[in-house]
This record gives structure tokens, C-alpha cells and sequence, in this order.
């Protein structure tokens, strides 16, 4: 075959794989550690004291998707956390919307390098590494050239959904070993589990909910938000009447369940809820 129709063959290839690449680069796989807690004083003082160096164990290395959007100026970022069952191509095509809108994203895969299936049952749906494993994201996407370090937000789904909110209420990183300026701009949340959030978030927050949600009920969120009544007004709710989990999935345009409780594709609750997290970002990480 000649070189000219290989090299056409496999122009044709990559982009079936990969799909039209004039509003943006190509997905990349990249690596980077989830993040560490920073040493305590004493810590560091009774290391001295025996004679040893100061310094953490070494962190998970998480591997996530990383795509941009063209151009070289520094573009505003999503970190993109999946939900319990792990990361899909959902999120991923989720994340390719997102870049669309003009944003690099980094979707890390939490579960693969940790032997995690799934973390859709009560005994598995601990947060604490996937908070890492954001805050670690954040880091490594701080020190990309094309990227802005000032506007970083984090957008969590479902068992994603409450990492975002856990970083919502706390956004220091003072606890990690990172500059204690870098912090996430905002945190956006499709259907998290609400009663997580039982402080008030000190970044502006997004959460987007459908009314008939039997995994994570919009009833919690309802609370969370009354809570909030008085202060800053740094949370966003919108709950959709009539509305399943996952309802942004086409996946799930046949109805059903999954350990019990219900997920259903809804094309309108779909598009406003894009609209609503798109403008929330084009606010909250403009310039």
C-alpha cells in the first residue's frame, strides 16, 4: 500500500477513535500523585528527635483524561470526579462537553489503581482518598502552561458528587503538602449525597438534583439548603420535578435498577442542567 493512502487510512482511523479534533486536542492519559497530608510540627520535631527525615508515605498514583481545548492561552479547568460505579465512557463523554465549552479537564480514575470495583454499597462509600485524589488533580493542573491556576472547579457526580462537596466545605488545602493559595474555585454537583454537606460551603456550589432520586434524595439537599438561609449565598439548588438518578446518562434511557434504586435518562432535565452548569462555570471562573 503506498505511504500517502496509509497515511490517509490512518487519518480516516484516528478519527473515528477519537472524533473531530477542530475545537480541540486530543484526550491524553496522564499521571499524578493523589495528594498527602502535610507533617505537623510534631511530627517533624519528634523525627528530628530520632534522627530521621520528615516525609509522608508515598502516595497513590492516579491516571486520569486529560483533553484542552486549541489554543495556547491559559484556559480556565474542570476537575471531573465519576460516581460509584467507577469512571465510564459517560463521564468521559461528560467531560468532552465540558472541554467543548472551552475548559481543560482532567477526569481521574479513583477506583482502578486503588483494586475498586465499585463504591455503590454503604461499607464502600468512603470519600477521604477520592478528596486526594481531587486535591492531587488540582496540583498537577496548576502547573500545566495552558492552564489558569486561579480558575479551577471541581464537578462531581453522584459518589463524586460528595467529594466536591466535602471540597466545597472545606477548599483550604492547608491540610495537604500544596501551596496554601491554590484552592478550587467553585464545586458543581449532579445528584450528590446531601447530607454530607452539614457545614456551610465557603466556595460557590452547584447542585442539580431530580425530585424522584431514591439514591441520593433531593429531600437531604432541601434541608442542606434551608441551613443556608441568612448567610452567603454560595449555594445554588435546582431540583427537577419528576426526575431519576443519572438522568443526564443516555445510557439509562431504559429505566433501570442498580442495587435496588432507580436511574433514568431525561432528555429536557438534561439539557437545562447543562445550560445551568454552564453558566454557573462561565460565572464563577471568568476572569
Amino acid at each position: 500500500m503506498p505511504s500517502s493512502s496509509k497515511r490517509a487510512m490512518l487519518a480516516t482511523l484516528t478519527m473515528l477513535l477519537l472524533g473531530p479534533t477542530t475545537n480541540s486536542l486530543a484526550e491524553e492519559v496522564v499521571q499524578f500523585p493523589s495528594m498527602s497530608y502535610r507533617l505537623s510540627d510534631f511530627q517533624k520535631a519528634r523525627d528530628r528527635a530520632r534522627g530521621e527525615n520528615s516525609r509522608n508515605s508515598s502516595a497513590t498514583v492516579i491516571s486520569g483524561y486529560l483533553s484542552r481545548p486549541i489554543g495556547e492561552d491559559r484556559h480556565p479547568a474542570v476537575v471531573l470526579l465519576h460516581g460509584c460505579g467507577g469512571l465510564s465512557t459517560s463521564h468521559r463523554r461528560e467531560a468532552e462537553a465540558v472541554r467543548d465549552w472551552g475548559y481543560v479537564v482532567l477526569v481521574p480514575d479513583s477506583f482502578t489503581p486503588r483494586g475498586i470495583k465499585n463504591a455503590c454499597v454503604s461499607e464502600r462509600r468512603d470519600i477521604a482518598p477520592r478528596v486526594e485524589d481531587a486535591f492531587g488533580a488540582l496540583l498537577y493542573l496548576s502547573k500545566l502552561p495552558f492552564v489558569d491556576p486561579t480558575r479551577i472547579a471541581v464537578l462531581g457526580y453522584s459518589h463524586g458528587g460528595g467529594v466536591a462537596l466535602r471540597i466545597a466545605m472545606q477548599s483550604q488545602t492547608t491540610l495537604y503538602e500544596m501551596p496554601d493559595e491554590l484552592r478550587f474555585k467553585a464545586a458543581a454537583t449532579y445528584y450528590p449525597p446531601c447530607e454530607i454537606l452539614i457545614e456551610r460551603p465557603v466556595i460557590p456550589t452547584l447542585i442539580l438534583i431530580g425530585d424522584r432520586d431514591d439514591w441520593t434524595p433531593a429531600s437531604h439537599c432541601e434541608t442542606a439548603a434551608r441551613r443556608q438561609a441568612g448567610g452567603p449565598a454560595l449555594l445554588s439548588l435546582t431540583v427537577f420535578p419528576g426526575v431519576y438518578h443519572s438522568f443526564n446518562f443516555p445510557i439509562f434511557a431504559e429505566p433501570r435498577q442498580i442495587y435496588g434504586r432507580w436511574s433514568k435518562f431525561d432528555e429536557a432535565a438534561s439539557k437545562r442542567a447543562a445550560s445551568e452548569l454552564r453558566q454557573f462555570l462561565e460565572q464563577e471562573l471568568a476572569r
